[in-house]
């Protein structure tokens, strides 16, 4: 998966999981969500969890 691919996706599946059935976002501030979006697109690129400290 590509950088740009990565990043959409990251993108959207943060936003899904950040809004409720309502349509409300659920307050989480906005560099939480950035963080979570780069490590995701990260993860769907190489597969691997930068935050994973297990050996």
């Amino acid at each position: 998966m590509t950088r740009t691919e990565a990043l959409t996706l990251a993108q959207k599946t943060v936003t899904e999981m950040s809004t409720n059935a309502r349509g409300y976002q659920d307050g989480c501030p906005f560099e939480a969500r950035v963080s979570a979006v780069l490590r995701l697109a990260e993860f769907l690129m190489t597969g691997e969890n930068p935050d994973d400290d297990r050996t």
